[in-house]
């Protein structure tokens, strides 16, 4: 009995902490590939786009000035000019929004919140699965608990290396964009052009699509801790992804840019309130570094802050469900 009791001591104190370097180490053989392609293939979206977009004026507002030159000049009539835009469809209020609107905002919404979160997604996915329920299914948990390793050991692990790659794959991300603007902003000027990009911007926007995918993953995590079916753990997982992304990519077209232009509809705003991309608030992170950086007649908000942390504890809230799930459940060992 007392060599029983000392065996039992000694594997309590081998299987104590919360962190198994083993299984962060086999976490990391298992996804590295996954990893890399999915980041170069972020990374070159963020360099193509900078590069081929941001250095050229591709956006230009509508100078009001120019047009009035230009109407003196040929010696034309406001009231002619006037019927014929509204015969377009454009109405003398709808040019006067257009003067005012900066198409740069829709460029950013498209990289930040769809086209730059969309491979991150995907390996937020694939991974939260196959940390969890995958193995759960497969019976290959079976083995790693029948180790000197515990469940708390298994789900601390498997959350620190899912948002610890995340966060890597962001940092490259973040690198990559600042590089690849400064080039963009260089090759502007020696256009003669000016740039508006500031790196703080940057770093907030892809700080905010961060938080975003930190949420995603939480609940990704929680759903593959929480399920001992893969097919449940992805309904939840995955559903909230697909949701989210389609959700945001139909709202867009209720943004108030797109409206004014006439190629929007203002009830579909209402898919932004189904979607957690809706809370990457680009327009508040690009005031606040403006007004931060001295940019003249620029309004800070502190709006992207609330909702940046909203996202971070949707995250930590689902992971920390999942986790209290795993702990407790019966496993088909």
């Amino acid at each position: 009995m007392e060599a029983t009791k000392t065996m039992n001591e000694a594997k309590n104190k081998h299987t104590g902490g919360l962190f198994s370097l083993p299984l962060f180490k086999q976490s990391i053989q298992a996804n590295w590939v996954l990893w890399l392609l999915l980041t170069l293939g972020s990374c070159s979206i963020f360099f193509v786009i900078n590069v081929v977009v941001n250095s050229r004026n591709i956006f230009t507002n509508v100078d009001m000035n120019a047009v009035s030159t230009y109407v003196a000049e040929e010696n034309l009539s406001w009231l002619q000019i006037l019927g014929l835009l509204e015969q377009m469809g454009f109405s003398l209020s709808r040019i006067s929004v257009m003067s005012r609107i900066d198409l740069n905002s829709i460029l950013s919404d498209l990289v930040y919140k769809i086209v730059g979160v969309l491979l991150p997604m995907i390996y937020v996915v694939i991974v939260s699965n196959g940390l969890l329920v995958n193995q759960v299914n497969s019976g290959s948990m079976a083995y790693v608990l029948s180790t000197p390793t515990s469940r708390k050991k298994v789900i601390f692990t498997s959350f620190l290396f899912l948002f610890a790659s995340l966060l890597a794959m962001y940092i490259a991300i973040t690198g990559v964009a600042l590089l690849s603007e400064a080039i963009a902003g260089f090759m502007r000027e020696s256009r003669g052009g000016s740039s508006n990009l500031t790196p703080l911007r940057t770093l907030l926007l892809c700080y905010s699509s961060f938080a975003a995918l930190f949420a995603i993953g939480g609940i990704c995590i929680g759903a593959s801790a929480f399920f001992n079916k893969n097919k449940f753990a992805l309904a939840v997982g995955g559903g909230a992804c697909v949701i989210s992304f389609l959700c945001c990519i139909l709202g867009l077209f209720g943004n108030k840019v797109f409206v004014s232009v006439g190629i929007g509809v203002e009830s579909m705003n209402v898919f932004n309130y189904a979607s957690l991309f809706t809370l990457i608030d680009t327009e508040s992170a690009k005031e606040f570094a403006y007004a931060v950086t001295g940019v003249p007649d620029s309004t800070i908000s502190y709006a992207w802050i609330y909702e940046s942390l909203i996202l971070l504890g949707i995250g930590a809230v689902f992971s920390l469900v999942g986790g209290m799930r795993f702990l407790k459940k019966d496993l088909p060992l």
